[in-house]
């Protein structure tokens, strides 16, 4: 599946938190965004898969260590879960929303 219909949900939100969206990962089409803390020390990825078939799409929350969360939304919901999995991750790097930087 491609992108296309989940792009304009993952820009607008992002956009909003003024995050950037990566687009490619060795060659392949992804929608990713990294946080990383104000200390510079802690680090997390929300990880977007293309929705299925079915129109399920998985958001993968990790902080490159040991900690890991998955949530699946459907594209009515995916506004929603995206600020579900940008909690979690705020909650893993111990910061409010103001004090995370996007890592370019």
């Amino acid at each position: 599946m491609s992108y296309k219909s989940i792009d304009p949900i993952i820009y607008a939100w992002a956009k909003d938190r003024n995050l950037h969206v990566y687009t490619e990962h060795r060659e392949e089409e992804v929608r990713s965004v990294d946080l990383v803390g104000t200390t510079g020390e802690r680090r997390c990825q929300l990880w977007i898969d293309a929705p299925e078939a079915t129109g399920r799409v998985h958001i993968s929350i990790w902080d490159y260590q040991k900690r890991r969360q998955d949530v699946t939304a459907t594209p009515e919901n995916l506004l929603l879960c995206l600020e579900e999995a940008y909690a979690i991750a705020l909650n893993w790097l111990g910061a409010a929303s103001d004090s995370i930087s996007p890592l370019l």
